[in-house]
């Protein structure tokens, strides 16, 4: 007993000295902190902006200008929507959640990390206006001490005013009163459950949960919110239902400057990771890729032609920059259509081995469940190559080769190149770009460059540097280089999209005066287009053109015209001075001799003999592991049959294979063999005029003029005797009276 007691005083000893050297360390790191009350206002920021070349292209304003609502301006519904998602016991507690904060700290100790804070909406206040962004033990000892001023100094109603008035929303949207303005339009005292729920939501993680940038992710947890609330019985089951039923914001309030390529830049800096909409503070300067004659171009671009808005991007394919955007419509999200095959199709089919340029695809109507693709103006071409199929943009045989190689699979190498697809999109609709949402064009056209660049992705980005005004780097883009294909997967799909350009849909770039691969699109209805696109790319820069409207005004645009000449035309002034050099080209590329007539007539990839002509031969490159193994053996060695019959004095002999081979046929006759014929046959040789009671016999023998000029003969066929009967005299005609 007297040990046990030892024991416990020991233990009792050893965890009070631990609380109190805790709380003295506490009280030392949290000595000088003060809640600072002028800092519950978001600071003003400003950053200069700077071209590729290092000029000052502009000054702008990063955030909009402050706007607050007292807090019974502010519906209960709303109020009860961020108190469910962010703190249920916010008006229990004195701005600390313990049991939170204890559950937290294990889960961190576990993941070794700082993955959890347990942060009520008093300490979210403290942390977003008072501290820096760091995630130490320190700070949230700063959080803790200040939050406790800050519960002692404010009421909970002061507090949660000041949260809503300061909380960030995205899409430079500070506060409640501005949030409500730019995704509703309406003040914050109209707002409805289903929107106070939505706005709640997004404040979780802004560029991830904004109905403008991922309507899917957005819905699910604003349903949270709703959720959340009627457990928490702040609203019944049938308010539950009529909101949750209530659609999400449509983007109609984009504003479309003319500082087209300023706007990006500002989306841009709000997804980087050194963002943070609480800790920017003071000026920055913003250092781009803009190559300002491009852009100025890309400006004043128009046509008479116009018949609908337009979205031009130009993008150097080494730092994955963009040199040049404008658009007239935003930087909308559209079904990409015929434009998405190289990416969705034939690459990732070219990658996992499935088919080579030259592989032969049935370009026929079919159905695949219920689904029946078609088409542009249900034309069918038959047997065609993988390569003609592309560069012509048919849709059957792109749904023929998804059908084979999975959506599945399709879907992973969208994403490895930043191309988000949904669930609903995982069909084979996919093959056509048939898409909930679709795609931005600098996503497209980042993803394009992935061909360009060898197989190696990177985001098409507006921001190469920051600096603060004394000159620190704050940031400094790295290339994410992620390998979507191989080097000879690419190689081979920009031959094939150089194919587009001689013969395909995008040949009004043929007459440029340097190597170009292209792939045009267009998405639409019996009685009109909505989405024009064509993608264009040199070993150097990627140019991108949409055109539509954003408001799906039906046009009669499609990708192979208006969207093409656009594209020629950036592609003409930016190499008017010099042309880029040729793609690279993969050397472990295979280059095989096929059996034409294997491939034209059986549509199947068989290599041809040695000593084949080359009249009837092919040549084709393939993935060195890809290579067809089988060869033909219609020249290996000629093989062909004969079958002879006779008709009065005339032997009649049938050839096979006559497009294949010429015939030697050779007589015997009294002992003396002669050559009769030798050459090519329609099938068919006769020999006529042979005499009675005679016996003949004839051999064929196949054979082919090789390139040296040598013929190849083959096995000689032996043909049965024949023998000429005597000709027997006719009875009188009057036989019946004798």
């Amino acid at each position: 007993m007297k040990t046990f007691l030892k024991i416990s005083a020991v233990f009792a000893c050893t965890v009070a000295a631990l609380v109190l050297s805790a709380g003295a360390w506490y009280f030392a790191v949290t000595a000088n902190v003060r809640l600072e009350s002028d800092k519950f206002q978001p600071a003003q920021k400003s950053a200069e902006v700077f071209d590729g070349d290092g000029n000052e292209i502009a000054e702008v304003d990063l955030f909009s200008e402050h706007r607050s609502v007292t807090i019974g301006e502010v519906p209960e519904h709303v109020r009860q929507a961020f108190i469910s998602a962010e703190d249920r016991n916010f008006y229990k507690h004195k701005g600390l959640d313990y049991k939170g904060m204890v559950r937290a700290t294990l889960k961190n100790l576990k993941a070794h990390s700082f993955k959890q804070g347990a942060s009520t909406i008093s300490q979210q206040l403290v942390k977003n206006t008072q501290l820096s962004g760091e995630k130490t033990l320190r700070r949230k000892m700063k959080e803790i001490r200040l939050t406790r001023q800050l519960e002692k100094k404010y009421t909970k109603d002061e507090i949660l005013e000041m949260y809503l008035n300061t909380i960030y929303f995205g899409h430079t949207c500070y506060g409640i009163a501005e949030a409500a303005d730019f995704y509703f339009e309406k003040e914050v005292k109209d707002l409805s459950l289903a929107e106070g729920a939505m706005l709640a939501a997004v404040i979780r993680s802004p560029n991830n949960y904004s109905p403008f940038v991922d309507k899917t992710a957005c819905l699910r947890v604003r349903n949270n919110v709703l959720e959340a609330m009627l457990s928490l019985n702040k609203i019944t089951q049938k308010e539950y239902e009529s909101a949750k039923a209530q659609p999400l914001p449509q983007q109609g309030k984009t504003c479309v400057s003319s500082d087209n390529y300023i706007d990006a830049v500002c989306d841009e800096l709000q997804s980087l990771p050194l963002f943070s909409p609480y800790k920017l503070r003071g000026a920055v300067r913003i250092y781009t890729y803009m190559d300002r004659r491009m852009q100025e171009f890309a400006e004043q671009l128009s046509t008479t032609a116009d018949r609908s808005g337009k979205s031009l991007i130009l993008c150097d394919n080494k730092s994955g920059g963009v040199c040049a955007w404008f658009t007239t419509e935003g930087n909308l999200r559209r079904q990409p259509g015929s434009a998405i095959k190289p990416l969705a199709v034939y690459g990732p089919a070219i990658e996992e081995n499935l088919i080579s340029p030259c592989t032969p695809v049935c370009d026929e109507p079919i159905s695949f469940g219920d689904y029946t693709p078609g088409n542009y103006n249900d034309h069918y071409y038959g047997w065609v190559s993988a390569r003609q199929a592309l560069a012509q943009s048919l849709n059957i045989p792109a749904v023929r080769i998804l059908n084979e190689l999975g959506t599945e699979k399709s879907v992973r190498y969208l994403k490895k190149m930043g191309l988000p697809v949904t669930e609903q999109d995982k069909n084979l609709s996919l093959a056509l770009g048939g898409m909930t949402e679709g795609f931005t064009l600098p996503e497209l056209s980042g993803a394009y460059m992935s061909l360009a660049n060898n197989g190696t992705f990177s985001f098409a980005r507006f921001i190469r540097k920051i600096e603060s005004e004394d000159g620190e780097t704050l940031y400094t883009r790295e290339k994410e280089n992620v390998r979507a294909f191989s080097s000879d997967t690419a190689t081979l799909v920009n031959e094939m999209l150089e194919r587009a350009v001689k013969d395909g849909t995008a040949k009004k770039l043929k007459d440029l005066p340097f190597e170009v691969c292209a792939k045009t699109g267009t998405c639409g209805k019996d009685n009109g287009n909505t989405d024009a696109w064509t993608l264009a790319y040199t070993s150097a820069h990627t140019v991108g053109v949409w055109m539509g409207n954003a408001d799906n005004t039906l046009t009669d645009v499609t990708g192979g015209g208006l969207p093409c000449h656009y594209a020629n035309l950036l592609l003409s002034e930016l190499y008017k001075k010099g042309a880029p050099a040729p793609f690279d080209k993969d050397r472990t590329l295979v280059t095989k001799t096929l059996d034409k007539t294997s491939y034209i007539s059986e549509h199947i990839l068989r290599l041809a003999s040695p000593a084949q002509p080359k009249g009837t031969t092919i040549e084709e490159k393939f993935r060195a592991s890809n290579c067809p193994l089988e060869m033909s053996t219609i020249y290996l060695r000629p093989a062909a049959r004969a079958e002879l019959s006779v008709q009065n004095t005339t032997v009649i002999i049938h050839l096979c294979q006559t497009e294949y081979y010429a015939f030697e046929i050779k007589r015997t006759n009294n002992g003396i063999a002669r050559t009769i014929f030798s050459g090519n046959s329609d099938g068919i040789f006769y020999d006529k005029d042979l005499k009675r009671s005679e016996k003949y016999l004839y051999s064929v023998r196949p054979y082919y003029t090789d390139d040296a000029g040598n013929r190849v003969y083959g096995e000689e066929i032996s043909l049965p005797l024949v023998c000429i009967p005597k000709q027997t005299k006719s009875p009188p005609a009057d036989w019946w009276h004798r």
